[in-house]
């Protein structure tokens, strides 16, 4: 996670936050309070396999915070409605960013 806010200057990382492979109960939860303790900040880049972006979400929603903050993400959930199924409402308004995907001619052969 990197959660963002604007200054003076322009945009600014205000935290850099890593998931631990194995997560403890909780965590997420935690994860969540750190991202408030930066009262202007909203902006979160969310860079996460499907299932830890689902427990944010979670978090999020929990927290009572569907809205709150604006999620940029990754291929890894732009795609694919599991990681936010049922949890629309936390995920209102992310924006996601999916790599341009096209064949190649000829492809097939190999």
């Amino acid at each position: 996670f990197v959660l963002v806010c604007t200054g003076a200057g322009g945009l600014c990382i205000a935290q850099s936050i890593k998931i631990p492979r194995e997560p403890r109960p909780g965590e997420f939860a935690k994860v969540i309070e750190r991202l408030m303790e930066t009262s202007t900040a909203r902006g979160v880049v969310l860079f996460a396999n499907e299932d830890d972006i689902r427990r944010v979400l979670e978090a999020a929603a929990r927290a009572n915070l569907s809205g709150h903050f604006s999620w940029v993400g990754s291929d890894s959930w732009g795609a694919k409605m599991a990681p936010v199924q049922g949890l629309e409402e936390a995920a209102r308004g992310a924006i996601t960013i999916l790599p341009k995907r096209a064949s190649v001619p000829g492809e097939r052969r190999y």
